[in-house]
């Protein structure tokens, strides 16, 4: 008499108890997905079955692996705030679209004006260096760091730092 219920040499997959876990061959092909999609820009189904999924596998997992893929491609980056450091850095540069900015301060339309005076005015003290330029400069600097949540030593260091980089000008 034959036993029909012995046990198979094959192993199987543990697969999730829950609903809540993907199944391994679903992990699998999101993590496929994303090696593909980055270095090629696409993924077609014949790729996937290039990869050695078979096409039941495909239609069952597209979706739920495509989601997977995105899920675990997309980051959230935010900004640090910048440090004095950045902030000497930033005005010494004086690039408009690089306006310092510490803890506690939201880029407002106001905040990038007064930045933009700043940088115009260095522009125009480099192009012609005379002594009232180099004064205009540093008391616009001066009013920006006014509207920034810094202290009063700190903003004073700034403003001395960045006072040594602007060229010197004699009457």
């Amino acid at each position: 008499m034959l036993d029909h219920h012995r046990p198979s040499l094959q192993t199987r997959p543990d697969l999730p108890e829950n609903g809540g876990e993907a199944h391994p061959r679903c992990l699998e092909m999101a993590e496929t997905l994303r090696d593909l999609f980055a270095a090629g820009g696409g993924v077609r189904p014949k790729d996937l079955v290039g990869a050695g999924f078979t096409w039941a596998e495909i239609l069952e997992f597209k979706d739920e692996a495509s989601r997977l893929a995105t899920e675990s491609s997309t980051r959230q980056v935010s900004i640090r705030p910048d440090l004095m450091a950045d902030i000497v850095e930033k005005a010494r540069q004086a690039i408009p679209n690089r306006l310092p900015l510490p803890r506690d301060t939201t880029q407002t339309q106001a905040l990038t004006i007064a930045w933009g005076k700043y940088c115009a005015a260095r522009g125009a003290l480099l192009v012609d260096p005379w002594p009232g330029q180099r004064e205009r400069c540093i008391l616009v600097l001066s009013a920006y760091l006014d509207r920034l949540p810094i202290f009063p030593t700190i903003r004073k260091a700034v403003l001395t730092a960045v006072e040594e980089t602007l060229p010197r000008v004699a009457q």
